[in-house]
């Protein structure tokens, strides 16, 4: 199945993938940009909402276009032609999408929390996107086709799951490590130096990364998922219509001018051979080694297969002998475990004996171990936070972040830098101390994982009734990363500027 959704996929035409990733590029965007503004506490309810439809609608699109896809793979097992797009092949199109999709929502859940549907449920849901395209089936025939399909070979059907999410995780490693690297590497070949790059290891903590990630690799790995249940309820179709060898036959149709030409040449052929003749080229080609394979293997011969199918057996057969011991042991354990030690109760008696006192030994310490360390932690809780004890902070440290000190310490680590003419320190210090208390008054959220230009963004996006704060920010932003990350020099006078721009931002903010 999975060959044949591979060999289904090379053979598609360009515009047959691009009906896919046209629907599904948006949608993976846009559900990015919902969750980032949902992750901020300062985003109005009004504005969710709207996100919230818009990602509704873009939902509808994708499923659609998932269909158009599907559809446009079948046809390609099936070598019908496609019929044209109507205003009526719409109509019907976007309705069925857009209630299979927003059931999709509730189902799939639940599917996956009781465990024993879910192989049947997302066989469902994928050929509704097979059949949604076919103009003979209404909403009604269209849903119980693709249930009568879904349930056809159902040990095929969780067979595929552990291969494809398998495929799906690697894909997911793949480019996590790739999209990881790609911002240092194209400074290392470019020496263009950015925000991703000066992040370092917490471009990749992120959680946006994470969803970045998760998004790519759908894009890139749900047409091969949708490629494989399109064959799987092809071959089904097939079992009750046939509908496998009347593609063959359309195949040989398109091809009749060739086939008779054979045909023509394969019985001058036949007419010049005499019957003897071809008796006895029919039985040398028998006696070819092509055919061996037909005959039974010889009794007490050597054996004919290679090294590598002899590791594989042995291998396979010392597995199933490991996991009939541990089969047997735990079933000796769960003998033991609950097995009464005496005569069988009577009818509505009550039992004989209970568990193990060992096993109530076993749940004793288990509870008074969690109980330990629940005691020790809530110890551990409340005087760290009322010691309050300074953190020792090196402020050359590259993983240094705002949120190790509050705004105070920040600003005495500047002024003992500034005792020591050491400005390019105090600087830094003044830069987290400015974070620490725009983090304090809940204009940014701190995150170890966010880069300046993400705190720029972020004050553009809650401060935008005060443009001039903001420009503020970026002024004294561009002092410090030219001077941190470059090799400008920075003096007393650019320090005592950059004070004044940090009291006039406060002044703007506060009011």
């Amino acid at each position: 199945m999975l060959e044949e959704a591979v060999d289904l996929l090379r053979h598609a035409r360009l515009d047959t993938l691009l009906c896919h990733w046209v629907g599904s590029a948006p949608f993976a965007l846009v559900v990015l940009w919902f969750w980032d503004d949902l992750a901020n506490p300062r985003t109005l309810d009004t504005t969710g909402a709207l996100e919230a439809f818009v990602l509704t609608i873009v939902l509808v699109w994708m499923n659609c276009w998932r269909a158009v896809f599907a559809g446009r793979l079948r046809r390609q097992l099936t070598g019908v032609e496609a019929p044209r797009w109507t205003v009526g092949r719409v109509w019907r199109l976007v309705p069925v999408q857009a209630f299979f999709g927003a059931t999709k929502l509730v189902v799939m859940p639940l599917a996956w929390l009781t465990m024993f549907p879910v192989a049947s449920t997302i066989a469902f849901y994928r050929n509704v996107a097979v059949l949604s395209d076919r103009e003979d089936l209404d909403a009604l025939q269209l849903m119980a086709k693709a249930r009568k399909l879904a349930n056809v070979q159902m040990a095929q059907s969780w067979a595929l799951l552990l291969p494809l999410g398998f495929l799906y995780l690697l894909v997911m490693v793949n480019l996590g490590i790739v999209l990881g690297v790609l911002p240092q590497l194209v400074r290392m070949l470019s020496g263009y130096e950015s925000s991703f790059s000066r992040s370092g290891a917490y471009f990749a903590q992120n959680p946006l990364f994470f969803l970045l990630v998760i998004g790519v690799s759908w894009i890139a790995f749900d047409p091969f998922v949708q490629a494989v249940y399109c064959v799987r309820c092809f071959r089904g179709e097939s079992l009750e219509t046939g509908e496998d060898l009347r593609s063959a036959l359309r195949r040989i149709a398109t091809a009749a001018p060739s086939v008779l030409v054979m045909l023509v040449l394969a019985q001058g052929s036949v007419a010049a051979v005499s019957p003897a003749e071809l008796e006895k080229s029919v039985q040398q080609v028998m006696q070819s080694h092509e055919y061996d394979w037909r005959l039974p293997p010889r009794a007490g011969g050597p054996s004919q297969s290679s090294w590598l199918v002899r590791l594989a057996d042995k291998i396979v057969a010392g597995m199933k002998a490991v996991s009939e011991s541990v089969g047997k042991a735990l079933r000796q354990l769960f003998k033991w475990l609950t097995g009464n030690r005496g005569q069988a109760p009577e009818f509505g008696a009550p039992p004989t004996a209970g568990l193990h006192w060992s096993i109530y030994l076993a749940i004793g310490a288990v509870v008074g171990i969690v109980a330990v360390i629940v005691w020790r932690n809530r110890r551990r809780t409340q005087p760290m936070a009322a010691v309050g004890a300074p953190a020792i902070v090196r402020l050359d440290a590259e993983e240094l972040t705002a949120d190790r000190l509050p705004e105070e310490k920040w600003l005495e680590l500047a002024g003992e830098c500034l005792r020591e003419q050491n400005y390019r320190l105090a600087l830094r210090a003044l830069y987290l101390a400015n974070l620490a208390w725009l983090g304090r008054s809940e204009w940014i959220v701190l995150d170890v994982g966010k880069t300046n230009r993400e705190y720029d963004a972020e004050l553009r996006r809650r401060a935008r009734a005060h443009p001039e704060a903001r420009t503020v920010f970026v002024q004294n932003l561009a002092v410090f990363e030219r001077t941190w990350y470059g090799l400008h020099e920075v003096g007393a006078g650019e320090i005592e500027e950059y004070r004044s721009r940090v009291a006039r931002m406060k002044e703007i903010l506060a009011a």
